[in-house]
């Protein structure tokens, strides 16, 4: 019966749930309510919104403007005139004085405004593709933080299997020193070990504690219930595409950050048209109709009720070398963007064949540290005994423990790697969806399976 007691403990740390938990709080669950909650989120959201108005903005240019300007007020005017005898008349005059005017003015040509509408078109379309980062990225993030939710509570449950292993170590030292075939010194080192033990629980808790605020902190719910990865269900294979070339290929096109970046060029080029208009002419359209009465001393009396039509021309000829400035200023810029396109290239496709190798590494060091496991547990029941039968130490016998636990922690932190690189893989290439966690979801259980 006591050869057993270990792989008691071991079952126990597979099959014991984290927590007891009524409606634990799933992936999707969780990502429905950072949406509508992630404060990251919604600063883009509003950016985004501010950033859509340029468009209208400067397709105002197009439209007719037009204009009222209305004034009323009293005129006090004060005159000496010399008549024919030389003789000077003074004149004190109290009147009213009004104007009323409407103008309408439609532009027919201004370079200036197609490029600063095409402009503004390429700086929403980059806002697009910001927004769509941030989309992504909240997956991203939602996933990453409830994962290290779930790896901290997985921690905890091993920490209290751990726990009972050391706790029935003692139990048996104990047992063995009042019956004269164990020492005082194995029953101390079992209390060392059931005190090492608890301690390492209590930084356990403190990191599901602040994997909890981590994730409140998106979604804006305290998760004090949730599920926890069924290994069953984690089925390893190889990107598909199974080219990093390929994954490279897609990022290229989709990647939201690149086609930000392109965006930003394409802005910055037309930013160049923009300001070289300023040498170009410009031709308005412009309509009035003006009422005015006494509006000067030399009306005084006299009311007017003008309309009138023109095509107003512009020429520019000299602005003391403004345009020429800002042109050159504009190509800079352009400059600017195309670098900071490449230097995102650059890292994207870094970014990809990271996380398509650790896709690749990762189900390896998920199968062998499967090996592992079950290898160190064989070695645990083997110390176990050879402890029993006088052959092994009870040091031995704990490093074992420890070895054991420590390599189903490592296990654990594989798989959830491996999850979170396959997320990665798809955020960095731009095509993650909401669907890749409706995925992981079907992993999840109540239970964690008995299985390594």
């Amino acid at each position: 019966m006591k050869i057993r007691n270990l792989k008691i403990a071991t079952i126990l740390a597979l099959s014991i749930p984290l927590m007891v938990q009524a409606e634990p709080f799933t992936l999707m669950q969780v990502f429905e309510r950072a949406k509508s909650y992630d404060a990251t989120l919604k600063a883009a959201v509003a950016q985004h919104n501010a950033q859509k108005e340029e468009i209208n903005k400067s397709f105002a240019a197009f439209l007719p403007q037009v204009r009222l300007s209305a004034s009323e007020g009293r005129g006090i005017t004060d005159s000496e005139t010399k008549n024919s005898l030389g003789n000077t008349i003074k004149n004190h005059r109290v009147y009213d004085m009004r104007n009323y005017s409407l103008s309408v003015r439609q532009t027919i040509f201004n370079r200036a405004t197609f490029a600063e509408y095409a402009q503004s078109k390429a700086e929403v379309a980059s806002s697009d593709a910001t927004l769509e980062k941030e989309q992504l990225g909240l997956i991203g993030r939602v996933s990453e933080a409830y994962f290290n939710l779930l790896l901290a509570g997985d921690n905890v449950h091993y920490s209290d299997a751990q726990k009972v292993a050391a706790q029935q170590q003692l139990a048996q030292a104990e047992k063995r020193y009042k019956t004269g075939s164990g020492t005082l010194t194995e029953v101390s080192e079992a209390k060392a070990n059931l005190e090492t033990v608890t301690a390492q629980r209590l930084d356990w808790l403190n990191s599901l504690e602040y994997a909890k605020r981590t994730l409140e902190t998106i979604c804006g719910v305290y998760i004090d219930q949730f599920f926890t990865l069924d290994p069953n269900k984690l089925v390893l294979k190889s990107p598909e595409p199974a080219s990093v070339e390929e994954w490279i290929a897609l990022s290229m096109k989709k990647n939201p950050e690149i086609q930000a970046a392109m965006h930003d060029m394409t802005a910055a080029d037309e930013q160049i048209n923009k300001n070289n208009s300023g040498h170009f002419p410009t031709l308005d359209l412009v309509a009035s109709r003006t009422k005015s009465e006494s509006d000067s001393n030399i009306t005084i009396g006299s009311k007017f009720d003008t309309d009138s039509l023109s095509l107003q021309l512009n020429v520019p000829i000299y602005s003391g070398g403004y345009y020429s400035a800002a042109v050159r200023q504009a190509e800079s810029q352009l400059i600017y963007a195309q670098e900071k396109l490449a230097d995102k290239q650059r890292h994207v496709s870094n970014d990809v064949r990271k996380y398509f190798n650790e896709i690749v590494s990762g189900n390896a060091r998920v199968e062998a540290q499967m090996l592992a496991v079950q290898s160190n547990e064989t070695a645990a029941l083997g110390t176990q005994k050879g402890f029993e039968a006088g052959l092994r130490s009870n040091v031995e016998v704990l490093n074992a423990q420890d070895k054991l636990f420590s390599s189903i922690r490592d296990l654990a932190k594989e798989r959830y790697r491996l999850l979170y690189s396959r997320l990665m893989l798809k955020q960095v290439t731009g095509t993650l969806q909401d669907s890749d966690l409706s995925e992981l979801n079907q992993m999840l259980t109540a239970l964690p399976s008995m299985d390594n």
